[in-house]
């Protein structure tokens, strides 16, 4: 639903904002106490609050003095820190005796990051330990279940059926404590499938076969794509995984079976619930992948000389405020790509269908995006205490404003009838799951990008959502929409 604060000062605002409140009126208490002046002394009383109040609620730029004061702050240090832009040492950074390569930084927003290896099956399961977040993540590319080709009751099962994975995740005595969904959507050759029947077809075929499926072709050529999609989890890095790593050899080599672990119990519940896994990603295939979110003109299959180093792009820009520039070495042409990273502000708030992020995911041709979901999971008894707490909070505001004789707001009834829903949902057996949302769309000018930005808003209007987009923060935001689990306070 809506994140929309319940009170002017109190619940759900954040620490921060009730002390730029509390220092404005101490403001104006101190004035009417210590100035002399009387005009002055007015003034004081009564602007000091008037100031902390305009800077936590009046509108600015649609957010808030507030909100905007440590997003411009930051990106102004930025700036002056010459780290907004980005190249990467790839080229000299060289190789060891041993035949190992040298580690280069990584670009803006990402952090310090180690890669591990570790045996998953028949292949090999790249795991990456983020020391800045304290997390270890590694992800796999899975096939969509086809939601849309299935009936109303096969939707519903499915539906249950993930449920069960969250449950068992959430509930269960492992380490992984969050999971990510990326969908994402290239452009591809719609006369493939032309050159493919040209290639292997049967010349001596009737003329009326060669004909209505040649008329089929142009009916299915004008647009084509590619949908791939991957699920990333994370494990944060706590005491108890450090002693658990202790019984597989500790450090790194302790962490990375312990992930192999929890990734083969996860491979068991997605099958179960009808999702099938194509593969794990190898170190070359999470690069490319990487890779190939700063550059989409690079194949994500083409692993064959990708290695960790080469997942960063050659060159990354964050200087603009609306969008972030990156340019890799192989790029067809010398402009970069421009890319833009909004977060979904609003999830819907009316019941909506199992398929309703289609309008978003499939019915958006020609615009080239990333969707990332972040679950946050949590045991079924905390969550059920957290929406006691919330219950009880939203009855004592209700009780609260029919003694003030307030117009109820009907806001208000529907979060309440959502609070009662996740109720009976937790008391079944449910798992607790905080998520956000973010959308990288990709272009190749800023022209474009403003046109497809656009068309994307329109979407996401249609599977109603919400979008606001990350403007002088692009650097960070697009880091969300990699297959890193990040984006989501805990």
């Amino acid at each position: 639903g809506k994140a929309r604060p319940s009170a002017i000062v109190g619940r759900n605002r954040e620490n921060g904002e009730i002390l730029v409140i509390i220092v404005g009126c101490a403001i104006g208490m101190l004035s009417g106490l210590f100035i002399p002046w009387l005009p002055l002394r007015v003034l004081g009383l009564v602007g000091g609050p008037l100031l902390g109040f305009a800077i936590v609620f009046m509108p600015y730029r649609k957010r808030t003095i507030y909100k905007w004061f440590e997003i411009d702050r930051s990106y102004r240090k930025l700036l002056r820190s010459g780290q907004a832009r980005y190249r990467s040492g790839a080229m000299e950074a060289g190789t060891r005796l041993d035949g190992t390569e040298v580690d280069i930084g990584p670009p803006p927003g990402i952090g310090r990051i180690r890669w591990l290896t570790a045996s998953f099956g028949m292949e090999e399961l790249a795991i990456l330990l983020h020391q800045d977040r304290r997390t270890i993540t590694c992800a796999l590319e899975i096939e969509g279940p086809g939601v849309g080709l299935r009936d109303s009751e096969d939707q519903e099962a499915l539906v249950e059926r993930f449920g069960n994975l969250l449950q068992h995740i959430a509930n269960g005595d492992g380490f992984v404590t969050r999971l990510q969904m990326i969908a994402r959507t290239l452009p591809a050759d719609p006369y493939a499938h032309v050159k493919d029947v040209e290639r292997r077809g049967d010349p001596d075929a009737p003329q009326w076969i060669k004909d209505s499926y040649d008329q089929l072709q142009r009916m299915v050529s004008t647009s084509s794509e590619q949908h791939r999609n991957f699920l990333v989890a994370c494990m944060p890095y706590t005491r108890d995984l450090a002693a658990e790593a202790m019984h597989y050899g500790g450090g790194d080599v302790g962490l990375a079976a312990i992930m192999a672990r929890e990734m083969s119990d996860i491979c068991a519940r997605l099958a179960e619930a009808d999702i099938k896994v194509r593969h794990p990603m190898s170190p070359a295939r999470l690069a490319s992948l990487i890779h190939s979110m700063y550059d989409p003109s690079h194949p994500i299959d083409a692993i064959q000389t990708m290695t960790r180093r080469n997942a960063w792009p050659a060159e990354l820009d964050a200087t603009h405020p609306q969008y972030l520039r990156s340019k890799t070495r192989e790029s067809e042409t010398r402009e970069p790509w421009c890319h833009a990273t909004a977060w979904i502000k609003e999830w819907p708030l009316t019941p909506v269908g199992v398929n309703f992020l289609a309008p978003l995911l499939v019915h958006t041709p020609d615009v080239i995006r990333t969707v990332a979901v972040t679950m946050d999971l949590e045991p079924t008894d905390v969550a059920i205490e957290r929406m006691l707490t919330e219950k009880v909070n939203e009855q004592a505001e209700q009780a609260r404003a029919a003694k003030l004789n307030r117009v109820a707001d009907p806001r208000d009834f529907a979060h309440a009838h959502r609070v009662d829903q996740r109720g009976e949902d937790l008391a079944s057996g449910a798992a607790g799951v905080n998520l956000v949302g973010y959308i990288t769309v990709s272009s190749r000018d800023p022209e474009l990008l403003a046109r497809d930005k656009r068309t994307i808003r329109a979407a996401a209007g249609k599977s109603f959502l919400k979008l606001e987009w990350c403007d002088r923060e692009h650097h960070r935001a697009f880091v969300n929409t990699l297959p890193f689990a990040t984006g989501i306070r805990r």
